[in-house]
């Protein structure tokens, strides 16, 4: 049976991003953290998302700054 790993982050209110949908905030340069998604995204599985996150990402992926 496959295994499921849960990832979830918010802030202390229940919300990643403010009034307005904006999660530019999270988006730093952070050596420790680039380290953190490398590894989970170079493992084998698959990604759950909610609607909202989907509706989200749907829009980035294929953007330039999906693959940096």
């Amino acid at each position: 049976m496959a295994r499921l790993s849960v990832f979830n982050q918010i802030s202390l209110d229940g919300y990643i991003c403010d009034t307005n949908g904006d999660i530019s905030w999270a988006h730093r340069d952070d050596p420790e953290w680039n380290q953190f998604t490398a590894q989970n995204v170079g493992s084998e599985g698959q990604l759950v998302l909610g609607r909202i996150t989907y509706e989200l990402m749907a829009g980035f992926w294929p953007t330039p700054f999906a693959v940096e």
